[in-house]
């Protein structure tokens, strides 16, 4: 894995849109800063990708909540270079394939921006949204419960993902997503099969090498290793 770190200051250089995810800024980093350009204001957070790539994720203000735009210098302009970065972005903040609502070379009309068809929340994203999320509690421990009332924060539900479940009562099918982190504690791909998490009475506890899985995707600035 490439690590991504977080760039903790402005960009000097110029930046052009390059593509589109369907999640708030606040699913890709806990570094998120309050910008402004001539008489736009917007949140974001820039990064690099070894000591070669850099690109900034932004939202604007009046642009829908859940959309952030990838941007890269403008001084990169290859359009093969361009999608090479786009799919380490891709890849290394391990973002989902369906997440992605446009990227350079797909036609693209403004004010008509759509979610992608299929997108909701799976199993494989909420494994890592449950570690995002309780990595920034006390302890880095947090409740399924708790987990479950910070989802929508961090990704729009769509209405398959509010569709009843059919095995858990009065839950909603991402509700139900979330819970399968928790209770198939033996998936190979899993938090705690992988060393990310130990489970608790009640949620998960995120380890060292969850934090530092974390930090190397750029959700992270930086962590403190807990205390032996």
């Amino acid at each position: 894995m490439v690590k991504i770190n977080i760039i903790k200051y402005k960009p000097e250089y110029d930046v052009a849109p390059q593509a589109i995810f369907w999640r708030a800024l606040k699913y890709f980093t806990t570094k998120i800063r309050h910008d402004e350009y001539g008489l736009d204001e917007f949140y974001a957070c820039s990064f690099v990708v070894g000591n070669d790539v850099r690109f900034d994720l932004r939202v604007y203000a009046g642009h829908p909540e859940f959309a952030v735009t990838l941007y890269l210098p403008r001084y990169v302009r290859d359009k093969e270079e361009i999608l090479r970065v786009i799919k380490i972005v891709i890849k290394e903040m391990v973002i989902p394939r369906d997440a992605v609502a446009w990227r350079r070379g797909d036609p693209f009309v403004y004010g008509e921006l759509k979610r992608p068809r299929g997108d909701r929340l799976r199993e494989s994203e909420a494994r890592i949204l449950a570690l995002k999320i309780a990595a920034q509690q006390p302890s880095r421990t947090a409740s399924t419960r708790f987990i479950k009332s910070e989802v929508p924060k961090y990704t729009e539900l769509s209405e398959d993902d509010r569709r009843p479940s059919s095995s858990r009562r009065n839950e909603a099918l991402w509700q139900q997503i979330v819970g399968n982190v928790m209770s198939h504690k033996t998936t190979p791909a899993g938090p705690f099969e992988l060393g990310y998490a130990t489970r608790t009475s009640d949620g998960l506890s995120v380890t060292d090498k969850g934090m530092a899985y974390l930090n190397s995707m750029g959700f992270l600035d930086s962590f403190t290793p807990l205390a032996e």
